[in-house]
Order: C-alpha cells, then sequence, then structure tokens
C-alpha cells in the first residue's frame, strides 16, 4: 500500500500463498475447534463432580478416619460383604457416568440443560472435507463452483471493500454509494488476475440526511422513530419499497454458534428506489423535523482560560456573519473556519438544557463556536509520511512504563501460561502441622522419621548390616520380630569412613550424618526414661500402640505430641 491505496499486484500474491495452504487451514481450524470443545466439556465434567463429591462413602474398617483422631476404627463384621457392596457401588457409578444418549440410569431423557454438551448447529458446507468449494458456492450463493463469471464478480467487489476500508482510514471516505453486494466473501485462491479489476470509486457523491439513513437501517418495527408518513412507508403492503422492510428473515449461524453470530439475510437498500420513495413524503415533514433531517456544523468548545477564547468573543462582539480563518498561532497549530452560532454558548451566562428532565448550567465558563474543517479537493492525497521537522522520540524506557508494563504491580512476577490471574501457593496450618509431624527440624528429637537409626554399612548400593554383636540384635518376643536398631556411634565419621559412600569426599555427608545420629540419640535417651520398655524406637512405638489398645503400661514416646501451633497462613514472597 501507498497512502492508503492498495497495490493490487501484491495483493494477489500474497493471496495466492494463503489460498494454497487454504486447504489445510480448514483442516486445522477443525480440528482446533473440536480439541477446544473436547477440553471445555472435561472440564465441565471434573467441575460437576467437584461440586457432587463422592458419590459413595464405604463404613466399617474401610471408612475414611480424621487424621490424628483418638478413636478406634469400626471392626469389620463380615469383609467379604463389605467389599461386595463396595464393588457394587463402584459398579452402579460406573454405569451412571457412562450413560450415553443423554439418559440417566432409568433410560429417561435428561432435560436440555442437564447435558454435557449442546448440539452444534448444521454445516452443510464442511469446509474440512474435501469439495469444499463446489459445496460452499451451491449453498451460500446458489450457484455453481464452475461459474467463473460470478465468481469473478464476487471478488471484484470484495476488492473494492478492501480499497474502499484502507482508503477511507488515510484519505476519507472514498464514495457515500459503495456497499458490499453479497452475504458472503470468496475465497482466497479467488483472487486471481485482480491487477485490473479496480480502477477508483465515483466522485462527487454525498452521503444520507439522518432521516433517509435510518430508513436504511430501520427495521419496521422502529417505525415509531420516524415521521408518521415516512413510517407508513415501512408498513404500508402498498409501499414501492415494502421488500425493503420483511416481517420476517432466516439467520444463517454459518458455522457459529448464537444467532447474534450469523449472517442476517436480509434485502439491500437499493439507494434509488429509496430515494424516489421519500421524494413524495418530503413535503410532510414539519419545521422541527426538517431542522432535525440537516447536516449541521461541528462545535467547537474552549474554556476562559484558553489563548483563543478571547479571538471568538471578538468575532460574537463584531457580529461577523462571514467566516473567519482559525489562527493557527492562538489553537496549538490548528487550522479550520470559524462561524457564529446563532444560539451561542457562551461565558458567564447560563445555559438552558435542551431536555426537560435536565437541570440548566447556572454557572457556565465555556464558549461555543461553529468549526469547518479546512477543505481540500477530492482528488487530493494525504501524504502518509513523518512530517518535516518532526522530532522522533528517542526509543528508551521511562521511569514510569516498568509498573504501566506490569499493569501497575510493583513487585513482578512472570506469568505462567495464559492465566495472568493466576493464585499464588499458600500452606494453611494443617498443612504447616502435616510438615511439621514429618520433618519438624526445631523441636527437639525431629519428626517421625528421625526415630530411623543412621544407616550402617553401604557396599555398592546395598545395604549390610554390621556383625552381629552383644545382645542388640536378638529376635526375643519383648524386642519384636525385627529387633532393636544397632548401638549408635557418637563418632560416624570413623563408624562411616567416608570414601566408602564417594569417590568425591566433602563434609555434606558429614554434617547429615551427626544430625541424623543426634536425633536418634536424643530418641534413644526418651524413650528409656519415658517407656521403660528398652532401647530404641522400636519400643517407644510399640508403648504408644499399647496405649491405643488400652492394654496398660507407661505412654511411650511420641514425636507427634506438644508441637508448637504452626505459623499463620501467608502468601510466599516471589521477590
Amino acid at each position: 500500500t501507498e497512502n492508503g491505496f492498495v497495490k493490487l499486484e501484491s495483493v494477489e500474491l500474497i493471496m495466492q500463498a494463503i489460498g494454497v495452504a487454504e486447504d489445510n487451514i480448514f483442516k486445522k481450524r477443525k480440528e482446533d475447534d473440536e480439541g477446544f470443545k473436547r477440553r471445555n466439556k472435561e472440564k465441565k465434567k471434573r467441575m460437576k463432580a467437584q461440586q457432587q463429591g463422592p458419590s459413595f462413602l464405604t463404613s466399617g474398617q474401610f471408612a475414611p478416619q480424621a487424621l490424628g483422631g483418638r478413636g478406634r476404627p469400626e471392626v469389620v463384621q463380615n469383609a467379604r460383604h463389605q467389599a461386595f457392596d463396595m464393588r457394587m457401588q463402584g459398579r452402579d457409578q460406573h454405569n451412571r457416568a457412562g450413560t450415553s444418549d443423554g439418559q440417566d440410569g432409568r433410560g429417561v431423557k435428561r432435560k436440555a440443560e442437564d447435558s454435557d454438551s449442546e448440539p452444534d448447529p448444521e454445516d452443510n458446507v464442511r469446509l474440512w472435507e474435501d469439495g469444499w468449494k463446489q459445496r460452499y458456492y451451491k449453498t451460500k450463493f446458489d450457484v455453481d463452483a464452475t461459474d467463473d463469471d460470478f465468481r469473478k464478480k464476487v471478488v471484484m467487489s470484495y476488492v473494492e471493500g478492501l480499497c474502499w476500508v484502507l482508503r477511507y482510514y488515510y484519505q476519507g471516505c472514498a464514495s457515500w454509494k459503495w456497499y458490499f453486494p453479497f452475504h458472503y466473501a470468496p475465497f482466497a485462491s479467488d483472487f486471481k488476475d485482480i491487477k485490473g479489476m479496480f480502477t477508483d470509486f465515483e466522485l462527487g457523491t454525498k452521503p444520507f440526511k439522518p432521516l433517509e439513513q435510518l430508513m436504511g437501517v430501520f427495521p419496521a418495527a422502529s417505525g415509531n422513530f420516524l415521521p408518521e408518513t415516512w413510517r407508513s412507508l415501512m408498513s404500508n403492503p402498498e409501499s414501492s419499497i415494502i421488500d425493503f422492510y420483511p416481517d420476517d428473515f432466516a439467520i444463517d449461524l454459518n458455522g457459529k454458534k448464537y444467532a447474534w453470530q450469523g449472517v442476517a439475510l436480509l434485502p439491500f437498500v437499493d439507494e434509488r428506489r429509496l430515494r424516489a420513495a421519500l421524494a413524495e413524503v418530503y413535503p410532510n415533514l414539519s419545521p422541527e423535523e426538517n431542522k432535525r433531517n440537516s447536516l449541521g456544523s461541528d462545535m467547537l468548545f474552549v474554556g476562559k482560560s484558553h489563548s483563543i477564547c478571547d479571538f471568538i468573543q471578538e468575532l460574537y462582539r463584531g457580529e461577523s456573519h462571514e467566516g473567519t480563518e482559525m489562527p493557527a498561532e492562538l489553537c496549538h497549530g490548528i487550522q479550520g473556519t470559524l462561524n457564529l452560532d446563532g444560539d451561542p454558548i457562551l461565558p458567564d451566562k447560563p445555559v438552558e438544557s435542551p431536555i426537560p428532565m435536565l437541570r440548566d448550567i447556572a454557572q457556565n465558563s465555556a464558549i461555543g463556536v461553529k468549526y469547518k474543517d479546512p477543505q481540500f479537493g477530492e482528488t487530493f492525497v494525504f501524504k502518509a509520511v513523518i512530517l518535516h521537522g518532526a522530532k522522533i522520540p528517542a526509543k528508551v524506557l521511562k521511569p514510569g512504563d516498568w509498573e504501566r508494563g506490569n499493569r501497575g504491580r510493583g513487585n513482578w512476577r512472570p506469568q505462567l501460561g495464559f492465566n495472568s490471574n493466576r493464585q499464588q501457593v499458600h500452606l494453611d496450618q494443617s498443612a504447616f502441622r502435616a510438615l511439621g509431624h514429618s520433618v519438624n527440624r526445631q523441636q527437639q528429637g525431629g519428626g517421625q522419621y528421625s526415630n530411623a537409626p543412621p544407616p550402617g554399612n553401604y557396599h555398592q548400593g546395598n545395604y549390610s548390616r554390621p556383625p552381629h554383636g552383644g545382645g542388640h540384635f536378638s529376635h526375643s518376643r519383648q524386642q519384636g520380630l525385627l529387633g532393636a536398631p544397632p548401638p549408635f556411634n557418637p563418632n560416624p565419621v570413623q563408624q562411616y569412613p567416608r570414601q566408602q559412600y564417594s569417590s568425591g569426599g566433602g563434609h555434606g555427608w558429614d554434617r547429615s550424618m551427626q544430625s541424623q545420629g543426634a536425633a536418634y540419640q536424643q530418641n534413644m535417651q526418651r524413650g528409656g526414661h519415658g517407656g521403660g520398655q528398652g532401647q530404641g524406637g522400636y519400643h517407644q512405638q510399640r508403648g504408644q500402640d499399647d496405649r491405643r489398645g488400652d492394654r496398660g503400661g507407661q505412654p511411650g514416646y511420641s514425636s507427634g505430641r506438644n508441637y508448637p501451633l504452626p505459623p499463620p497462613a501467608r502468601r510466599y514472597n516471589w521477590s
């Protein structure tokens, strides 16, 4: 493009390149759409399952138990019967989840709002299947795809639309009469030999007046906003343009889901027929309706403190009836023509409200005047270039760009995925209790895993017990089937030489062994004073089991008791 004018030979190259991949694009679009629907359906199922909760809860020994509860689980009376009930309940749940065709377990049709999926609109074109172009032109235009002349008409109108839209944004409205005369667009692969399809738009066209524009866009149901005689043209069966306003019309969803996304198959308004019909009812307009139907002027409002305010006031004092060129030096370089308003807005003068329900403005500090843009010829071309003498700002970040770029957040955090509102991870008090019970290193004796003795001897990755010695590895009933743990050597470096574990050596192993040994030694001492049943973590645990079983005896030490309250739940600081 150049200055808003399209270079059609370059456009054809781009469209043909897209047309080669058009078939794969449609197939990929179908795959993406199916994948989205599948993920959305699975998400709905997960959310529904989370809201409903578990379908059944077992009882007896298999019933869920609260963590840390003191009560004993209920004893199973008949294990086979309990297992049979669980299997039957699971099978019923599976049957309900797998019921197809929108029916429940009793074979009754579910309501539409209870269905997990909504039916897709009928698509007779099926762009993802072979033969899509033939089906498209036959379904949408009611012509055969082999009709090259018709396809060229559609392409030519679409090319005109491309040129009109780009020209509008760079040069202004190229034509007030042009419109795209079809409901559907052509394919990219149809853009062949388009260089000579378009030359230029018709010059000298004028826009519709306000009431004419409403006649072109309103349905008959909105006729109450129009003059009475004009309204009859939309509803009178004898009207010459009654076909412009059908009571009912088709909506082609065109692959969409909702009616407002579809294509309204309304007839196109013929400008010549519309103007001819309105010529008969124009004499019926009242003076107020004629004023409403006129094209007014732009208005410029400035405050009393503005540099051009005194200049405008002098125009009103002099009662100049001719257009006055606007001094650019008083209004930041803006140019144009100023004309006096017949009912002006003046400073320190009350402004009467044109709407009865709104109050007048008693204290006004603005002045208003009619304004007209600088006028140029219809063939004038506005250059899309940087103006002479323009100062290009340096491409640097300013102090405030960092905060604006991060949506006002002072502490920047990375965005994971496509969700910018991802919640931060935090732990509540129950999570802290669980962690403290297992890996609490602040309490004497550590967590429950510090009862385990330090490893003995490793040989090529396999654990080897040290030689039996003393009475520590007795397999008596009093010490349990596995026996007591091996004796602890307070000097782990000598008992477990470093070179047996790592070829590189290091102090990390020494510190870990000392820490684990210290925790084990403290538990050994506490167990000897509290349980009175020998040494080692095994007997401490056994004393605890005896207490839970109401078999008497002193309660053994439990690392899960007497823990301090965890810190309150907080969000991590990512800085």
